[in-house]
């Protein structure tokens, strides 16, 4: 399944109408008509607009996952605190990587044993 074709099955199994999930996404009809299409291709911070509006990967927008299995869903309040209290522990080196490195968003796993087999100095113990 292509990218286009994906973004159609998103958009025709969503309850509201092309013209509505458009506003919503601040493009026109026509745009999203395009990216339906094939016409034309979503730039990163489309593909994000769209994974986080459909609650989808951005993975499966742009056909590396094979099935909608791994659906994206927003952390509750509980994962945002302590996701908030790890950052909090790491050094500014640590923070940085953290942040750039995807892990803060793609690896709610123990961080504590990446890190330092990522070379990243510092514990965050």
């Amino acid at each position: 399944m292509s990218m286009a074709e994906r973004i159609r099955y998103l958009v025709k199994r969503h309850p509201k109408s092309r013209q509505e999930i458009a506003a919503e996404l601040y493009i026109s009809a026509d745009c999203l008509g395009n990216y339906i299409t094939g016409r034309r291709c979503p730039d990163a911070a489309m593909v994000r607009k769209l994974a986080i509006y459909f609650q989808v990967s951005a993975d499966y927008i742009l056909c590396v996952t094979p099935t909608l299995g791994d659906t994206f869903t927003l952390p509750t309040a509980e994962q945002e605190q302590s996701l908030l209290s790890l950052f909090r522990t790491m050094t500014p080196i640590q923070r940085e990587y953290f942040l750039h490195s995807g892990y803060g968003i793609t690896n709610y796993a123990s961080i504590q044993q990446v890190l330092p087999v990522m070379g990243i100095p510092g514990s965050l113990g």
